[in-house]
């Protein structure tokens, strides 16, 4: 073989294999996609999860102090954008002006979108907004409220079938009253809450 040919045959190869090296050190450099297990490099899209969380919980009104919350959640995928979601978020506050606990319930329903694709980001960011009921039991509490959560977060696989991910929630709420004997008159105070969550639960 003449030394013409032999260069030659160097720089295919070395044209061929360059993409796939450089492949391979960015896959090396950080997380794969949000849709591959963070543990094992094996693609497992989800249509559905079930996930339970924990974190923190404040009132915006002044009504309450942080308290601890927890929450469990339904999701459906529509699509790789768009799913559906069903979600229990209960929490227990400290009343400012009382001193007595405030437990809350909350319902609600809502619609998920993706702000990215699954298999483009280490971690897969989204919106949410929904509507649903939340009652306050405890001293001058509201049994019955209609909130509409608002929320962003991100989430990826951690294994083929361990989702996990964070939220932080807005929960502005309507036909609200939580006033209690020492509450200025016309000055009652709402139940607009705020949350913040992790959470880890099964994709399937």
């Amino acid at each position: 073989m003449t030394t013409g040919r032999i260069v030659a045959a160097l720089v295919a190869f070395a044209a061929l294999g360059a993409p796939s090296l450089a492949h391979a050190q960015n896959t090396r450099a950080g997380l794969p996609p949000a849709d591959q297990p963070a543990i094992r490099g094996i693609p497992r899209p989800t249509s559905f999860s079930v996930e339970g969380g924990a974190g923190i919980v404040g009132f915006l009104g002044g009504v309450g102090a942080l308290g601890p919350g927890w929450n469990v959640r339904v999701t459906g995928a529509i699509n790789d954008r768009w799913a559906i979601e069903g979600n229990y978020l209960g929490s227990t506050n400290t009343r400012a002006d009382t001193r007595t606990q405030l437990v809350m319930t909350s319902l609600d329903a809502g619609v998920r979108y993706n702000l990215a694709d699954a298999d483009r980001l280490p971690l897969q960011p989204f919106i949410v907004g929904g509507i649903g009921y939340a009652g306050f039991a405890g001293d001058y509490g509201d049994n019955f409220t209609l909130v509409v959560p608002v929320g962003v977060g991100a989430d990826r696989m951690l294994t083929e079938n361990i989702k996990v991910g964070a939220r932080f929630n807005y929960r502005p709420a309507f036909f609200d009253n939580m006033g209690s004997p020492i509450t200025p008159v016309n000055d009652e105070p709402g139940a607009d809450t705020w949350s913040l969550l992790a959470q880890i639960g099964g994709g399937f």
